[in-house]
């Protein structure tokens, strides 16, 4: 009885004690600091938003230039284009011109340029070295003397293009026009042909990409304001964009417009862009304001190349409106918990399984926490017990406790690492995406008349270290490359991005194979601190000629198939795997094909892929696959790949395997199917080769053509 008695005084002094306390703590302190944090919340969700809508606006802007950029390129392109099929006539012309007078095949010349058509506004013209227009498509243009037409830069058109193409093949500038439509702003590319001292100009009307970017920067003001225009922040705050001219993007409410209005722009975007000494802000800058009756916190950010400012505005009675709502509630609630709890501890006193209670009520509450908060969300008078309850329901108690620390540590752990694997596994899908990404698109129309390719890459991983790439280097000229990283995963598939890259990069300078491989090489063995290589086999396959200049730098022989199904391997070596030694020369190799001829190039993935009972896939078995007629190239990749998967059996592949064919479909008696041009139509720059090949090759493959 003696301590049932002494059991409910504890039971009585403890709910008693507690309600009490925190009654106090809450009047006193609680107010001040839920005020601050309330505030300071909803002030940071305002600057959230703030962030969030300039990085939109400089994502959509960045987005709007990109399309610009395209488009100009686009043209270039096709302007350089036209400008290299005149010129390639004038050629002609210049060569007749040796068995005919000068000045008559120039008349001719310049007479079948007069009588070309051109689509939409392009012009072509030609100058003399008295900067005079001699001819052109466009016949009001013949006689003008361009002397004193200045380009876009200020220099004078003419002198800076002819010296501009002399020097470097080519030249490309944007000038302003009179035309028959007024004065408009026109591209133009300038090639200088030798032989006669004239200058070759292709020009079209930017006109079209103007509007075409107005258009887009107008729709991307009308999706910002049907955005942001519904936009309410916090209780009544609001979201507006003024331009330095005063022209609101997205208007404030009609309630607030005279308000704003009577602020100015100038003084919105002056605030804004004071933080950092004046200077652009890189994040918004927070200030009050105030419009008579109301003080608002505002938060303003700059867009410098749209000349915008973005302005957020709340009044400060909303920031501080949910913590008053909060203190009223939480008065309320104490009251009545108050009550409540002096009623139970005066009912319930008594009762010797009141703290039984209320652990079963805890373990009941266990499965609502958010076990991956800091808050431990323990309640203090369970934390209390094992300490002040010496007896059972002390020692249940720190079971309880312990049973939940245990229970949160755990889960945190798991969450924790499922997050890592996660993480771990997207980033390696976006760099798949990435390296699936840096593979060549297919060949255009104009060349499926004369060739045939089809390539394919499976990884071993999800990303791989193996590499092909196929580009034009001129119109009559491909580069074919394949080749493989030492290692695996992420470190291989960088070390693949950057060979891949360096092989475009030397191209634009090379056309000797040779001298490519060098180039590529030296890049890579210069900072290689890990040692890492690719053997690589590079091509170039003039598909008119039916010729195939390549290195072999440590990789599989590429193998040649003829109509009849005969394979040869193209043997011979021109130097070790690339990434190893710097300053290493490479020798480059001649190999001639035939019309229907196939020319395939593998990785060791092919060769050592392996069966259920580890047995390899073999080259005598890569032979025979390969040694039956095939219609293109893609049966032939496809039959391969068939094998394989065949042979393997569904293993899981061992290393990566890549594979590029390419079939000639040029007839054996047919007309060349290119114009005849100069390799420097096409390049800046070439240098000389000896085409040697291996002890064998050359009669090997000339015996069995």
């Amino acid at each position: 009885m003696t301590m049932t008695l002494s059991l409910r005084g504890k039971i009585l002094l403890l709910l008693v004690g507690t309600v009490l306390m925190i009654a106090v703590f809450v009047a006193a302190l609680s107010e001040r600091d839920i005020t601050q944090t309330v505030s300071e919340r909803e002030t940071h969700a305002v600057r959230n938003t703030v962030e969030l809508i300039s990085l939109n606006i400089a994502t959509r802007w960045s987005a709007l230039l990109d399309d610009k950029i395209r488009m100009v390129r686009s043209e270039r392109a096709q302007l350089m284009e036209a400008g290299a099929l005149v010129r390639a006539t004038l050629e002609s012309h210049a060569r007749e011109a040796q068995n005919a007078l000068l000045k008559e095949r120039q008349a001719v010349a310049r007479d079948w340029v007069d009588r070309l058509s051109l689509e939409n506004q392009r012009q072509i013209w030609i100058y003399d070295q008295d900067n005079r227009i001699i001819s052109s498509t466009d016949a009001a243009l013949i006689g003008q003397d361009i002397s004193g037409l200045l380009d876009i830069k200020g220099r004078p058109l003419a002198e800076a293009m002819r010296e501009e193409s002399r020097e470097f093949g080519h030249g490309f500038t944007i000038h302003d026009a009179e035309t028959a439509r007024g004065k408009e702003t026109r591209f133009a590319h300038f090639g200088y042909f030798a032989p006669w001292n004239w200058v070759v100009a292709v020009s079209d009307s930017a006109q079209a990409i103007t509007e075409q970017v107005e258009s887009k920067k107008a729709a991307l003001e009308a999706e910002i304001q049907q955005t942001l225009s519904p936009l309410v922040l916090a209780q009544s705050g609001f979201v507006f964009i003024v331009t330095d001219e005063g022209r609101f993007i997205v208007p404030p409410p009609e309630t607030q417009r005279k308000q704003i209005e009577a602020l100015g722009p100038d003084f919105l975007s002056a605030q804004a862009r004071q933080k950092n000494g004046g200077d652009e802000a890189v994040s918004p800058r927070a200030f009050r304001v105030s419009t008579g009756k109301e003080i608002w916190q505002v938060e303003a950010a700059y867009f410098r190349p749209l000349a915008w400012t973005l302005v957020a505005m709340v009044p400060e009675t909303d920031l501080t409106l949910p913590a008053r709502q909060l203190m009223d509630r939480q008065a309320v609630l104490s009251v009545v918990i108050l009550c409540l709890s002096l009623l139970c501890a005066f009912l319930f006193a008594a009762r010797i399984a009141r703290p039984l209670a209320q652990l079963t009520q805890f373990a009941r509450a266990l499965p609502e926490q958010d076990f991956l908060s800091d808050d431990h969300g323990i309640p203090a008078h369970i934390a209390a017990l094992p300490e002040k309850s010496r007896d059972e329901i002390g020692h249940l108690a720190a079971a309880f406790l312990f049973m939940a620390r245990r229970l949160r540590e755990n889960i945190q752990r798991l969450v924790f690492e499922t997050s890592a694997r996660e993480r771990i596994e997207s980033e390696l899908d976006i760099a798949r995406s990435i390296q699936l990404g840096l593979l060549p698109l297919p060949l255009p129309d104009s060349l499926s008349p004369f060739l045939n390719l089809k390539a394919h890459m499976l990884p071993a991983r999800e990303v791989g270290g193996d590499i092909y790439d196929y580009f034009m280097i001129s119109a009559k000229e491909m580069c074919l490359v394949i080749g493989d990283v030492s290692g695996k995963g992420v470190p291989a598939a960088l070390f693949m991005a950057i060979t891949r890259t360096l092989i475009r990069s030397a191209a634009r300078d090379e056309t000797d194979p040779g001298k490519m491989m060098e180039s590529v090489n030296d890049r890579l063995a210069e900072n290689n601190p890990n040692l890492m290589f690719v053997t690589l086999f590079l091509g170039i396959l003039n598909i008119e000629r039916r010729e195939l200049r390549y290195v072999n730098a440590g990789h599989p022989p590429a193998i040649r198939i003829t109509r009849e199904g005969r394979t040869f391997r193209l043997e011979g070596r021109s130097g070790p795997a690339c990434g190893v030694q710097e300053q290493i020369r490479y020798r480059p190799l001649l190999a001639h094909l035939e019309p229907g001829d196939t020319l395939i190039g593998y990785t060791d993935g092919v060769t050592e892929a392996i069966d259920g009972k580890g047995a390899q896939y073999g080259e005598a078995r890569l032979l025979k696959t390969l040694g039956q007629p095939a219609k293109s190239a893609e049966e032939t990749v496809n039959g391969l790949l068939a094998d394989i998967e065949a042979f393997t059996a569904g293993m899981e592949p061992f290393d990566d395997i890549t594979l590029i064919a390419a079939q000639l479909r040029l007839p054996e008696k047919s007309p060349a199917p290119f114009p005849e041009q100069k390799t420097s139509d096409f390049r800046l720059h070439e240098s000389p080769m000896n085409y040697n090949d291996a002890p064998g090759t050359r009669k090997k493959q000339r015996g069995n053509g």
